[in-house]
């Protein structure tokens, strides 16, 4: 009976052993995935992306990473020397060359056990919104603020910081002309604002693609505390 119990004992361990060693092998026989990409930059909320620009630094999420081959953006090669340390089997973070194509639409991962393709799309330097000026950073309720910058058009909603990290929504006024330069909100009643960011949330359609997106623009740190 204790030969029996030994040898039920050993094969039980034996297949253990075995299981761990298969789960192992299929970790690392992982081909690449991609899930989404994500910017990551210190100047705004780390946020998955639609679509970004030369010059930002991206995040790929997926899996199956490991042993990195080539890293492929529109045709464009990213030199693999100039990944972030944080780099893992499920993250790729990198900047976008300020040369990289704006056509193809396309990022490719290729590992030694693999290869995959994930749909993005890079938008020309020149395409990029930015806020650029505030027409002034004392906010009166009931006043009307003009936010500055380029290729704000679309903008449907403007969001200003508060105490404690919070954020107010400012409803756009719609008897000024808001245009690519110049989007203007009311400023509410009852907030106490403070130092932070300024976002504009915009709805984009790409004539080339013929698809709508939405696009965010953050500014610098605003002090806006009254």
């Amino acid at each position: 009976m204790k030969n029996k119990m030994k040898k039920l004992y050993g094969l039980l361990l034996l297949c253990t052993v075995f299981c761990t060693l298969t789960a192992c092998s299929n970790d690392d026989d992982e081909a690449p995935r991609i899930d989404s990409v994500w910017l990551n930059m210190v100047s705004r909320p780390i946020e998955q992306a639609t679509c970004a620009y030369p010059g930002q630094t991206i995040c790929l999420r997926g899996s199956g990473f490991g042993d990195l081959k080539k890293l492929i953006v529109n045709g464009t090669s990213i030199n693999l020397t100039t990944l972030f340390v944080y780099e893992s089997a499920n993250n790729i973070t990198f900047q976008l060359p300020s040369d990289v194509k704006t056509t193809g639409d396309n990022i490719r991962v290729v590992t030694s056990k693999g290869m995959c393709d994930f749909p993005f799309i890079i938008r020309p330097a020149d395409q990029e919104p930015e806020i650029t000026a505030f027409s002034s950073t004392t906010l009166i309720a009931g006043s009307i603020l003009r936010i500055t910058g380029t290729s704000l058009g679309g903008a449907t909603e403007v969001w200003l910081p508060l105490t404690y990290g919070d954020k107010v929504l400012c409803a756009i006024d719609e008897t000024q002309e808001n245009d690519d330069e110049n989007v203007y909100v009311i400023i509410p009643d009852g907030v106490d604002f403070a130092t932070g960011l300024c976002e504009i949330v915009m709805e984009k359609y790409d004539e080339e693609r013929d698809i709508t997106y939405t696009e965010k623009v953050y500014s610098s740190a605003i002090n806006f505390t009254n």
